[in-house]
C-alpha cells in the first residue's frame, strides 16, 4: 500500500501592539501509515505500520531596542509513538521486535526539545555583531538501543559595511567546538563541524 499521513494542526499569530514583535505558535499531531525506510542489511523495503508524534512549536521575532534584534525557535515532541509493528516482509527476517519498531517505542530520529536562539545588535551604523545558540535533546538512530547525547553549539557573527559598495562578514560556527552526532545509523554516526571560520566579502558596482 502507499505511504499516507494525515497531519492536524491549529495555530496563532501575535502581535505586539507596538508591532516591535511577531509570534507564531501551533500545536499538531501527525500520524503516518505505511512509512517506507530501506533496511540497509536487506535488499527490501520495510513497511514500519503505524507511528503518530504530537507536539507544540513557537517561533518569536522582534526587537528590543531599535539596534537589538532577537528570534527564537522551540519545538517541543512529548509524543512520539510506534502504534503498530511493521508487518514481516516477504523475504528477509523480520523487524517486529527491533528497537524503535516495537509498538510503544519512540520513534527514531525524534528529539524531544530542539530550537535554536539568535541575536544582533546594530554597535554602530557599519558594525553589527551576533550570536546564537542551536540545541538538540537526546535521540536515538534506527534499530539502535544506543542514544546519543543532547548537545547545543554556539554561533557568532559580526558584519561590517565599509561603504555603500564595500561589506565584510564573519562567521564562527561551533565556537566551544562541541562534539555531537549529526547524521545517525544503526552502527555508526557522522559528528557535525567543528569550529570553522568562514568571512566573505562584498562588493558592490
Amino acid at each position: 500500500d502507499p505511504e499516507k499521513s494525515v497531519n492536524l494542526e491549529i495555530g496563532a499569530k501575535l502581535d505586539s501592539e507596538d508591532r516591535r514583535f511577531t509570534t507564531r505558535l501551533a500545536v499538531f499531531q501527525s500520524t503516518k501509515y505505511n512509512e517506507r525506510n530501506t533496511d540497509p542489511d536487506r535488499p527490501v523495503a520495510v513497511l514500519t505500520g503505524k507511528r503518530h508524534v504530537a507536539g507544540f512549536e513557537t517561533d518569536i521575532t522582534g526587537r528590543l531596542t531599535p539596534q537589538w534584534e532577537v528570534y527564537g525557535s522551540y519545538m517541543w515532541i512529548p509524543v512520539a509513538k510506534v502504534d503498530a509493528a511493521a508487518p514481516c516482509p516477504s523475504t528477509g527476517a523480520c523487524t517486529q521486535s527491533a528497537i524503535g519498531e516495537r509498538p510503544g517505542d519512540r520513534p527514531a530520529l525524534t528529539p524531544e526539545h530542539s530550537g535554536t536562539v539568535w541575536t544582533t545588535y546594530q554597535f554602530t551604523p557599519r558594525l553589527r555583531m551576533g550570536a546564537g545558540i542551536n540545541f538538540r535533546s537526546s535521540q536515538s538512530p534506527i534499530r539502535a538501543e544506543w542514544k546519543v547525547p543532547a548537545y547545543a553549539t554556539v554561533d557568532l557573527m559580526a558584519e561590517y559595511v565599509a561603504s555603500e559598495s564595500v561589506s565584510v562578514k564573519a562567521y564562527v560556527n561551533n565556537i566551544t567546538d562541541v562534539l555531537y552526532a549529526n547524521s545517525l545509523y544503526s552502527g555508526h554516526y557522522v559528528p557535525g563541524p567543528g569550529r570553522m571560520l568562514q568571512v566573505t566579502a562584498t562588493l558592490r558596482f
